[in-house]
Parts: C-alpha cells; structure tokens; sequence
C-alpha cells in the first residue's frame, strides 16, 4: 500500500506541475489582435504615432487630406510605426512579435486571412470573426459553419459602431444569441475610431453609437453571453463603470489606448477603471491591426504603469482574459 501511496502522490505532484505549467505557457494573452492585409487601413505603408501627443485640430475649409497628412502619412510625433506593404512581411512581423513577447492573441478578421495568420503561427492564435464596419454582417450560416471546423472561438471585433450601428440594435441581435449558444465570447467596438474617420473613412461612424449604456439591453437579454467592450468605452468612463458594476459579467480590454494615446490620456482612463475596483476585468488588448511593432509598445506601457501593482498587471496581461475565455488554469 505503501507504494501504491507514493505512485498516486507522484501522479498529483505530476499533475500539479503540469497544471502550472499551463498557466505559465503565456506571458500575455491578447484579446485584439488583428489579422489584417496592408490595405486595411488605407493605402500600404500608412504611418501611426505610437503615442500620438495631442490630438489636432482640422480646418472644415480645408481638403480632408491635410488633416490625413498629420494623422497618417507624415506625423511628426516622437515615435513613428509604419506598417509594412507586402501581407506575407506583415504576417510574419505579427506572429513574429507574439512569439517575441510570448503571447497568445484572439485573432479577428476576414475568415481566410484569420486561417493564414493561424496556420504561421505555430499555435499562438485563437481565430475569431471581425466584421461590420461596413454595415455588412455575415451570414449565421457560415459563422456556424467556421465554428464546426474548429475556426472560429469568438466573435471579434464586431466593428458596426463604424456604420452608426449600437449593440443595442436589432440588427446585431443575431450574432448575441448565436455566440450564446455557442457559448464563444464577443468583442465589440465600444469607443473611438481614427479621428475625423466619418469624413474620409467610414461615414457611418458615431461617437454616440459607442456609448457604453447601449451594452445594457443585450447583457439582459443574453445572461449567459460572455462579452467584452473594445476600447474600454473610451472616452465615456462613467457609463461604463455604471455598466460593468451593474453587470458583473461584463469585461473590456484596452486596445489602441495602450499605445496610441499618451500616458496622461490612457493612464488616466486606466486609473479610473482600476480606482472604481474593476482590476478583475480589465484585459490586455494591442489593437495591432497594420502595425506589428505596437504590440510591445502596448505591453510596456502596461507593465511601465506607476500606479499598477504587479498582481495587476499581470491580470491585465494575463490572468483576466485566461479566466474570462476559460484557458490556461
């Protein structure tokens, strides 16, 4: 019996280290990475301040492409990223900053080039469908279908804010009930876009289509439903506190904050999400889409957070989103 003893103390002692070994494979996991071509946000080889210090006025006078020359093709910001124009570079300088930084990153994005991303990257990506900045939605069918495959564990970023459509519209509902069913969790785009995008980007944008409150009819509706605010409803702090203090399930990640916006700006909105006790729900997002290079940018700026413990960081890198997509202990 004794030895018998000493097999079963072994197997638990095995187990045991395998189970931490599981929670340790990843030092980050991000919940916004884009698998996107070089033409997705505008022409190859645009241009993003990393972090961009003010945000410029536009003269309503004046061709919209002067305001662009500022935004995205000559900004004059300390520390400039420029995407790369060949896909397959952008490919490999994505998956390339992941195993860099030891990352596991929830993929959004059109279907086939989700598939390629994940294909390179040697099991460092979870695929998800991103759609609807277009007003286009797609059909329940192929969703389903992805997900039978094994190609689909979320749907993300659901992008409608860009064509003036809420989560609260009917429209969307849906892609609610079906993820609820499936039980696969959503992002979705709650707050800012490029700015002045309504006039040269994507007409249909709102600022009010973002607003946190409209997350509330669906997070009744969809009690089971796991989901996420992109963007941490930037700039609209209140509401969104309201809301996830009303909706304990509810989470959001703070993509493009984390990099593009300056530290009084994206400290500051962090600050007030961690000082309203919501430590607990707050996930890493890079919101990488062109720019490969923002993906440590974003990390560093995490961990470099004077206000931020390390057991915070590391549930906001790490522990949040493992926890909310029920992977890695």
């Amino acid at each position: 019996m004794r030895s018998v003893g000493r097999a079963i103390l072994l197997a638990i002692t095995l187990m045991s280290a395998s189970a931490a070994q599981a929670r340790e494979q990843y030092d980050v996991i991000d919940m916004h990475f884009h698998a996107d071509l070089p033409d997705a946000e505008g022409p190859p080889g645009g241009k993003i301040c990393a972090p961009y210090p003010n945000w410029a006025p536009r003269d309503p006078g004046q061709p919209i492409e002067r305001y662009l020359e500022w935004f995205t093709v000559r900004p004059t910001c300390a520390h400039v990223l420029v995407a790369p124009t060949d896909a397959a570079a952008l490919r490999d300088r994505g998956i390339a900053a992941l195993k860099r930084h030891n990352v596991l990153a929830l993929a959004g994005g059109a279907a086939p080039t989700v598939e390629d991303y994940r294909l390179h990257a040697g099991g460092r990506i979870l695929p998800a469908a991103g759609f609807g900045s277009d007003g286009e939605l797609p059909s329940i069918a192929m969703l389903r279908r992805l997900h039978a495959e094994g190609k689909l564990a979320a749907l993300s970023e659901i992008t409608t804010q860009y064509a003036g459509i809420a989560p609260d519209d009917a429209r969307l509902e849906p892609y609610f009930a079906l993820a609820e069913e499936l039980d696969i969790p959503v992002g979705i785009h709650m707050g800012p876009g490029p700015p002045g995008t309504a006039y040269f980007a994507t007409p249909g944008y709102r600022a009010a289509a973002g607003d946190p409150l409209r997350l509330e009819p669906v997070l009744v509706r969809h009690p089971k439903l796991r989901i996420y605010a992109a963007h941490a409803g930037w700039p609209m702090g209140d509401a969104m506190v309201a809301v996830m203090f009303a909706h304990p399930q509810l989470y959001v990640d703070i993509a493009v904050l984390d990099y593009a916006y300056s530290e009084t700006q994206f400290y500051a909105y962090l600050k007030r999400l961690i000082d309203a006790g919501m430590e607990e729900r707050i996930m890493f997002g890079s919101d990488n889409m062109v720019w490969p290079d923002s993906i440590g940018v974003a990390i560093e700026r995490v961990r470099r957070a004077p206000f931020l413990d390390a057991r915070q960081k590391r549930l906001i890198l790490h522990d949040n989103a493992a926890r909310f997509l029920r992977i890695e202990g």
